[in-house]
């Protein structure tokens, strides 16, 4: 069963998501929020942890840039999909910087959104082509930052981890291709987001197309 947590400030279309949600077997929406800090309190007193949240971006009180910080700071093991009107591209590069697993638009239909929510349980990211030609066109937005020194650092083998990754292999699937243990796949992993300062796989993917380390066709 994977848990969901959904904030909106839209009352229909929270309601709405969550009666799509509870309908598909396997999800359960456990909690509703209205807004940032709501969410943040209500995932802090459930009894049931989430392993997902649905997220919009304009949201009063506390918005969805701000709580994406916040719930990787508190819980880093919480996938936040971005549900949202907004497809300009400068929005996703810093959605994804600040920890964002996935990002949608609200008209993106439901066995899509389906899709995505399995996806970053088991790969920690989706991204769909619309999303990855968005990245693309946010980079003239968001110029790289980093130092070419962390790019050199980065081993032969940790780049064949990223490549595999970027390509949406689990640490099973990049043990198996590599002859080695899921153990040290996982660490070649940790070593990469220690590196690059990334917050999970989306980043990841994100700094490896930023930084010419992994080519996109779409």
């Amino acid at each position: 069963m994977i848990h969901i947590a959904i904030a909106d400030d839209q009352l229909l279309f929270r309601k709405g998501m969550t009666g799509l949600l509870n309908s598909i077997p396997g999800f359960k929406v456990i909690i509703e929020a209205e807004n940032g800090e709501d969410l943040l309190a209500k995932i802090a007193s459930s009894e049931e942890i989430a392993d997902v949240v649905l997220l919009d971006i304009n949201m009063p009180v506390l918005n969805g840039l701000e709580t994406i910080s916040k719930i990787k700071h508190n819980y880093p093991f919480m996938k936040c999909i971005i549900l949202t009107v907004h497809e300009e591209e400068k929005y996703i590069v810093k959605l994804i910087d600040a920890g964002a697993n996935a990002y949608l638009p609200k008209n993106t239909e439901p066995y899509e959104l389906e899709r995505a929510i399995q996806t970053v349980v088991e790969k920690d990211f989706y991204f769909n082509d619309k999303t990855i030609e968005a990245m693309l066109n946010g980079f003239k937005y968001d110029k790289p930052k980093i130092s070419l020194d962390i790019t050199d650092s980065i081993t032969a083998r940790e780049k064949e981890i990223l490549h595999l990754i970027c390509r949406e292999y689990t640490a099973g699937e990049m043990a198996a291709e590599l002859f080695i243990s899921e153990r040290t796949a996982n660490g070649h992993r940790n070593n990469l987001l220690q590196k690059t300062g990334c917050k999970n796989t989306a980043g990841l993917v994100v700094f490896a197309i930023k930084h010419g380390l992994y080519s996109v066709d779409i």
